[in-house]
C-alpha cells in the first residue's frame, strides 16, 4: 500500500521530518562523495591507463554532466515511480557499477561507468529538496535546508581528504568503493520516503532527454578537443557546432512540448532568472575550484595526493558550520544579502590564493581554503530558499530540478573552462603563473555574480 507523507508522520511520530532529513543526507552525501573523491586520484588512474589529461577529465566532467541531465528526470520518475522506488533503483544502479570498476581494462570503460554513476546521483538529489520543502511546510524549513546542505557542502572538501588518504594506502580503486556503506544505509531505511505515485503522468519527453545529452557531452567534447589540440580541429569545430544544435533544438523543443524536461516557464519569475546566475557560479565555486587547489597543490607545490586532501578537511568543517549557520539566517534574513556575502568571501579566497608565494605555509593555503569554503557553504541554503520561495507549490519539483540543473551545469562546464584557461595560460606564462592566473579569474566571476545576488533584493522590495 501507498504510503504518503501524511502516513509516515503518523506512523514514526513527530520526529519523523528529522529521520527523514537524516536519510536525504546521508543520500546526498553519498552521491557528493563519489563526484568530489576521484579529483585526487586522477595521477593514479592516468598511470594505471595510460590516459592523458584531455581524456581523464572525462571521468569527472562526465560525471557531472551525466548528472545535470539526470537531474532534470527526478521530478518525472518522483511522480511515475514514487520518491522511495526512484531512490532505490537508482542506488541499487550505482552501487552495481561501483561493483563493476575493478574490472575495467580500458580508460573508456570506467569513464563510462562513471557516466551511469553520474546519471543515478542526478536522479537523486532534487528528490531531497521537494521532500523538504513538503515535510518542513509548517515551519523550520530554513534550518532543514542549512542542515540537508551539510552533505552538500562539506562532502566536496572531505571527499579529497578522505579520498587522498585511500588512495596513498589502498590505490585508486578505494575511492569507488567510498560511498558504498552510506548507499547501504540509506536502502535500509528507504521505508522512511513516501511510495505514493502522481496519478496521470504524462509520458518521459525521451527526445527532449537525447537531445540534452547531445548538446551536454557535444559541447565538453568540444572544449576538451580544443584543449588538446586547439579549435582548428576539426573534431572541436564539428563538436561543437553539434553541442549548439542540439542545445538550440532543445530549448525550441522545450518552450513548445506539454510536459518538457526543463520548465522554462520558470524564468518567468525575475528572482529565480537572479538565482539562476548565482546557481552556475556556486557549482563552479563548488566542483572546480575543489578540482584546482588539489590539482596546485600536487604539481606546484609538491604535496602528495594524502597531504592535498588533508589541507581540504578543515575547509570542509568551515564548509559545514556556514552551511548551518546560513540555514538559521534564512529565517530571519533576506537571502539576497547572504548570497552577497558568500560570493564575496569566495572572491576574496580566491584572489588571495592567487597571491599567496610558492614558500606559504600549509597553515595560510589551509586558511584560505577554509575561508573559501565557508563562503560556498553560506550560498547553498540561500539559494534554494531564494529560488524557490517564490514559486507556487505546484512548480516546486520542477524548480528544484532546474536550479540543481544550473549548478551542476556550471560545475561540470566550470571545470573544463577553468582546465581550458589554465592550460592556455601555462603555454604562454608557465604554470605557475597559469595557476595564479586562473584563481583571479574565479575571484572575477564571484564578483561578477553579486551583481544577480543584488538584483533578488531589489526584486524581492518591487514584487
Amino acid at each position: 500500500m501507498a504510503e504518503t507523507l501524511d502516513d509516515l508522520c503518523a506512523r514514526f511520530g513527530p520526529r519523523y521530518p528529522q529521520w527523514m532529513l537524516v536519510v536525504l543526507m546521508l543520500g546526498t552525501i553519498a552521491m557528493v562523495l563519489s563526484t568530489t573523491t576521484i579529483f585526487v586520484a586522477l595521477p593514479a588512474i592516468m598511470d594505471e591507463f595510460a590516459m592523458g589529461r584531455p581524456m581523464v577529465q572525462w571521468l569527472s566532467t562526465g560525471f557531472l554532466a551525466s548528472m545535470t541531465s539526470g537531474l532534470l528526470l527526478a521530478a518525472w520518475a518522483q511522480s511515475r515511480l514514487s520518491a522511495r522506488r526512484t531512490t532505490q533503483y537508482a542506488l541499487w544502479l550505482f552501487i552495481f557499477t561501483t561493483l563493476l570498476a575493478p574490472l575495467a581494462t580500458q580508460g573508456w570503460e570506467l569513464i563510462a561507468l562513471r557516466i551511469v554513476q553520474g546519471f543515478c546521483a542526478g536522479i537523486i538529489q532534487p528528490l531531497a529538496t521537494v521532500l523538504i520543502f513538503r515535510v518542513f511546510s509548517s515551519g523550520g524549513r530554513g534550518k532543514a535546508l542549512g542542515v540537508y546542505a551539510l552533505g552538500v557542502t562539506v562532502a566536496p572538501s572531505l571527499g579529497p581528504s578522505l579520498g587522498g588518504y585511500l588512495v596513498d594506502h589502498f590505490g585508486w580503486l578505494a575511492v569507488f568503493w567510498l560511498p558504498l556503506p552510506l548507499c547501504a544505509v540509506v536502502l535500509l531505511s528507504a521505508r522512511l520516503l513516501p511510495s505514493d505515485r502522481q496519478p496521470g503522468v504524462s509520458k518521459l519527453d525521451l527526445w527532449g532527454f537525447v537531445l540534452l545529452n547531445l548538446a551536454l557531452f557535444a559541447l565538453l567534447l568540444a572544449l576538451a578537443e580544443a584543449q588538446r589540440v586547439g579549435w582548428g580541429s576539426s573534431r572541436a569545430y564539428a563538436a561543437g557546432l553539434l553541442g549548439v544544435l542540439a542545445a538550440t533544438w532543445f530549448v525550441r523543443r522545450s518552450r513548445t512540448h506539454a510536459q518538457p524536461l526543463l520548465n522554462f516557464t520558470l524564468w518567468r519569475h525575475a528572482a529565480f532568472r537572479s538565482a539562476s546566475w548565482v546557481a552556475a557560479v556556486i557549482g563552479m565555486g563548488l566542483y572546480g575550484m575543489i578540482y584546482l587547489i588539489p590539482l596546485f597543490l600536487q604539481t606546484i607545490e609538491g604535496y602528495s595526493a594524502g597531504q592535498a586532501g588533508m589541507l581540504l578537511l578543515p575547509a570542509g568543517l568551515a564548509l559545514g558550520a556556514a552551511s548551518y549557520l546560513s540555514g538559521w539566517l534564512c529565517d530571519r534574513w533576506q537571502v539576497a544579502w547572504i548570497m552577497a556575502a558568500g560570493l564575496a568571501v569566495c572572491a576574496l579566497s580566491s584572489l588571495v590564493f592567487g597571491l599567496l608565494p610558492s614558500t606559504a605555509s600549509f597553515f595560510a593555503f589551509c586558511l584560505w581554503a577554509s575561508i573559501g569554503r565557508g563562503g560556498l557553504g553560506l550560498l547553498l541554503p540561500a539559494l534554494t530558499s531564494g529560488s524557490l520561495s517564490g514559486l507556487p507549490a505546484d512548480e516546486l519539483a520542477s524548480g528544484a530540478g532546474a536550479i540543481t540543473f544550473i549548478r551542476q551545469l556550471g560545475g561540470a562546464f566550470g571545470v573544463n573552462l577553468l582546465t581550458y584557461f589554465l592550460e592556455w595560460r601555462s603555454a604562454s606564462a608557465g604554470d605557475v603563473l597559469a595557476f595564479q592566473h586562473t584563481f583571479w579569474l574565479s575571484a572575477a566571476i564571484f564578483l561578477l555574480a553579486i551583481v544577480a545576488a543584488w538584483g533578488m533584493r531589489v526584486q524581492s522590495q518591487t514584487s
